[in-house]
Formats: C-alpha cells, structure tokens, sequence
C-alpha cells in the first residue's frame, strides 16, 4: 500500500528565514517530497521560499490556516493557489459558508495553474489537551449541563469534518487519534494530514542541526495528542506531518530515515 509512502511524508519548514530552510532542504534532498511553509517561515520570506521550493522541484503544503469571512478566504485561497501551492488549508470553524467560499477560490485557481490543488480544513490542533478543550469548548457551568455532552478532541473533529465534507473539501487536518474515526465516518476518499508525529524515541537534541540552541525541553513539546508515523499510517492518514523530529535533529536525514523505517517496519 505504501511504496510510494515518501511521497505522504511532508517535512515542516518551521524556520523563520530562507537560509535555515534551504540549509534542511539541502541536507534531505532525494528523500523528501513535499514541504510544508508555515507562516513564521512565510511572514519573514514570503513567496521566495514558494519559488524556491517550486524550482527545486518540491511540492508545497502552504500552512497558513485561512479564517475570515467568506469572500477575504475565497480571495486568500484563490492567491495561495496561484502561488504555487500543491495543498492549502482554511479553518472548519469557519463554517460552511467560509469553506465553500475557499472551495470556489481553489477552483479557479485550478482551472489558471492547470493543475491539482487539494483543500483540508483544520479541525483541532494537535496542541489541545484534553483540559484545553474543555476550557474554550465548554462554556456550561457544570449545574447547567443538563444532558449536553461532554466536548472532546474527537467529537469536536468529528463534527467540524462534517461541516469540511458537506462544503466539497478535500478533507482535514487532525490528530491522528481522529484520523480513523473521520475515516470511518466520511469514507477513506475523505482526506487526512495528521501533524502530532514523534518517534518513541528522543530524537530531540540540544543542538540541532543547524547548529543551534534548541528550546525543546521534551520530546513532547507543545504536542499533546500525537502518535508515532506507522500509527498514524494505521489509523488511515494520508498525508502525515514531520517537524521537530527532524528538523531539531543533530542529524536530520538519519532521523528522518528513523521515521521511513517505522512505517516500513510498523505499518
């Protein structure tokens, strides 16, 4: 099922300038496939990265979780489009009304590139603890439940892909606790890109790659709901996103070698 499972792997450029960012390109070049540009990355160099990825032969996940009212989003997904973008994301939280605006954006853009563009709407990030999500999510006070169930991280995906699927979506971005459950739900031509992705074990060093001061106190580090690559892989995801465990790697290629291995091994 997976040989061409490289080709599902997108490694997050999470630097803030173009120089970090080609440094790990250069270092996974013949391994890796499709680059995911987020805003730190995009707000600091803007298109010269899309243009350098684009050139260089690269597919692009362009991050930059559109949310606004329907016409600002069919006009940011219709320009990420002709950018260059290979994938672009919205928020489902945005409503239907949002993500059919984005849908008709990407439709155009499309048509003038000639080419495939997918569209996932972001769920709920992978960040979220189980306490989070109570704390924005449930706004009862306890006295006044009275039957309402109880939010969690995957009821919320569940129905926030709902809305994606109803909107013509190509699918979403989950944890990858969710994937198999969207799956399940929707069917598996419903897409999934599940960030949270960490090997069992550290791979984070105190001085990554590019030879700096990494912040990272544990291998968790702000991800909450994450799963290992051939996990997430078994829970049905299509695309699954790789940062942390390789780009603060003290040797990126081998780590990134590290997580082709467990898809092979565990999948």
């Amino acid at each position: 099922m997976f040989n061409d499972y490289k080709k599902k792997v997108i490694i997050a450029l999470d630097f803030n300038n173009i120089e970090d960012a080609k440094t790990l390109i250069d270092k996974l070049e013949g391994e890796a496939y499709i680059y995911k540009v987020g805003l730190e990355l995009f707000l600091n160099c803007g298109n010269e990265i899309l243009l350098f990825l684009k050139k260089s032969g690269y597919k692009i996940f362009l991050d930059l979780k559109f949310y606004d009212i329907p016409n600002t989003v069919y006009n940011a997904v219709k320009s990420a489009g002709l950018l260059g973008a290979d994938i672009i994301n919205v928020h489902a939280s945005g409503g239907i009304e949002m993500m059919k605006a984005a849908k008709k954006g990407l439709s155009e853009a499309q048509e003038t590139a000639g080419k495939k563009i997918e569209l996932f709407a972001v769920t709920v990030l992978t960040s979220f603890s189980s306490e989070d999500i109570k704390e924005v999510f449930d706004f009862h006070d306890n006295s006044a439940h009275n039957g309402y169930p109880e939010n969690t991280a995957e009821s919320i995906a569940l129905h926030l892909a709902g809305l994606a699927e109803k909107s013509g979506l190509d699918g979403v971005v989950c944890s990858p606790l969710e994937s198999l459950s969207i799956k399940k739900m929707f069917g598996d031509y419903f897409k999934t890109i599940t960030p949270g992705i960490r090997l069992k074990e550290n791979n984070i060093k105190k001085t990554n790659a590019l030879g700096k001061e990494n912040s990272v106190k544990n291998r968790h580090d702000d991800q909450k709901r994450i799963m290992t690559p051939s996990e997430a892989f078994r829970n049905k995801a299509d695309y699954i996103v790789v940062g942390r465990p390789v780009t603060h790697a003290a040797e990126p290629l081998a780590s990134l070698k590290n997580i082709y291995a467990d898809i092979k091994t565990g999948f």
